[in-house]
């Protein structure tokens, strides 16, 4: 009898978690399982999906005036969960990659075994809340139901440190790397005079100071643009900064791309202006194809890709003026740069698809 394994993302977001749930779904170790996926979306093509692959749709709702989205789609998740528990065996368990704390009150009702994925530090995300009230509330909850899991999958050693101010138990917490690299990049790629960022325009990944700093750094690099890949709801405010800073002909939006890698590749340098990480695996994509990284020092995980600055330069978070005197001393100390990132690619195969899934799975196995 195949072990069940529920896989809980109720609001399907496209980044970095759902090509982690993509490379788990397509492993060597998927066979072992059913899987049934709660979500919004598909994370794979039907044609992808093999028989043990059941899927349960979330509908999306939009945001109401008293219950934002996310809230309405846990909670119709919830309902699909129990319902789903109801229907089958004991040899099952849960893994929550998103809406944590309503899993985990389903599991606890259903005496069902329960393994979240927290993929950001906690603490900085309260901080940095875009709503102050929203985020304290949900620290707080963390802080109760946390404890309830039966295990936490958390990805680096920063999120894991924050982690054990919300776990009594830190035995709890597994730090593993996203499975997130299939191979370790090894051709060389002609540079253009482009400054990348690929991210969500959202508040955590402060495009505002970037946006400021390539300001600065057009002074003395006219003939540079910034290109942002990613759509999120700063989205209108955003190009409006840019219209304010008449570099609107210098800044390209290019919204949300399937395919990031080919503009990583012609890039002469990625920035990455977050004010918190999870991991950010946008970093490791961009060492792979030796496009050198100035990174915020932000929690978690840019210094631990980087090597505390020796794979790549780090600055203070929210400081345009520190950023722009970064990216310049980048590109004017280019030779330099390129050692830098040379260092980082030697320690990219701890990021390499087959060996965290292989943790991954092993990890999950000691559930059953």
């Amino acid at each position: 009898m195949k072990k069940n394994l529920i896989i809980f993302y109720p609001s399907f977001e496209r980044g970095g978690v759902t090509k982690i749930l993509v490379n788990l779904l397509k492993s060597k170790n998927n066979k072992k399982y059913n899987f049934h996926i709660i979500s919004s979306e598909l994370p794979l093509k039907r044609a992808q999906m093999n028989k043990n692959f059941f899927f349960y749709k979330i509908d999306r709702y939009n945001d109401s005036y008293f219950i934002p989205q996310r809230f309405l789609s846990a909670f119709s998740a919830m309902v699909k969960l129990y319902i789903l528990l109801n229907s089958l065996n004991k040899n099952t368990i849960v893994h929550s990659m998103q809406s944590n704390i309503a899993a985990i009150i389903v599991c606890f009702f259903k005496n069902t075994k329960i393994i979240i994925r927290n993929s950001e530090n906690p603490i900085s995300s309260t901080i940095n809340s875009e709503n102050k009230f929203s985020g304290f509330i949900t620290f707080f909850m963390k802080l109760i139901f946390y404890n309830f899991s039966d295990g936490i999958i958390t990805n680096s050693k920063g999120s894991a440190r924050s982690l054990g101010f919300f776990v009594f138990n830190n035995k709890k917490i597994m730090q593993i790397y996203n499975p997130y690299l299939r191979e370790i990049n090894y051709k060389k790629f002609k540079k253009q005079k482009y400054i990348l960022n690929i991210a969500r325009l959202r508040k955590q990944k402060d495009h505002k100071t970037l946006i400021k700093a390539f300001k600065i750094f057009l002074e003395k690099h006219k003939d540079y643009k910034l290109l942002i890949l990613g759509h999120g709801n700063l989205y209108k405010e955003l190009t409006l900064l840019v219209k304010r800073l008449e570099i609107q002909d210098q800044v390209i939006f290019k919204g949300w791309l399937k395919d990031t890698i080919p503009y990583i590749k012609k890039s002469k340098m990625f920035v990455l202006s977050s004010v918190y990480e999870g991991l950010g695996n946008v970093l490791v994509d961009a060492i792979n194809y030796d496009t050198p990284c100035v990174s915020t020092d932000c929690p978690s995980g840019p210094n631990e890709i980087l090597i505390n600055g020796k794979g790549g330069y780090l600055v203070k978070p929210k400081s345009s003026y520190l950023l722009a005197r970064k990216m310049d001393f980048c590109i004017n100390n280019y030779s330099k740069s390129l050692k830098k990132n040379r260092l980082a690619k030697k320690k990219l195969d701890r990021f390499l698809i087959e060996r965290n899934t292989d943790r991954y799975f092993n990890y999950l196995n000691t559930f059953f």
